[in-house]
């Protein structure tokens, strides 16, 4: 790899972490500051399920949830509201 292949994969290596950087920026804008984002990761531990169950929830439009580039979140807003469909009330006896 020639100087100048290099130097313009650096760049457009910068160009990339900038634009993501600027979308972290912009969730955080948009997110209170006592919110937790949870991404896939956190909510397949934290819930016990499946990478392909989280992405059917999405592609079913079930659970909403904020992309930057390749990364998706979950706002807490996001899981509650996410939650509060399938609440089921306790029979009181």
């Amino acid at each position: 790899m020639n100087e100048y292949r290099v130097e313009q994969k650096l760049f457009e290596l910068y160009a990339g972490m900038k634009d993501l950087k600027n979308g972290v920026a912009a969730i955080s804008n948009k997110v209170n500051p006592n919110d937790e984002l949870w991404d896939n990761s956190d909510i397949i531990k934290k819930w016990n399920v499946s990478q392909r169950t989280l992405a059917s929830w999405r592609s079913k439009q079930l659970i909403d949830y904020v992309k930057v580039g390749k990364k998706i979140y979950y706002s807490k807003e996001d899981r509650d509201r996410f939650l509060s469909k399938f609440h089921c009330k306790s029979l009181e006896g």
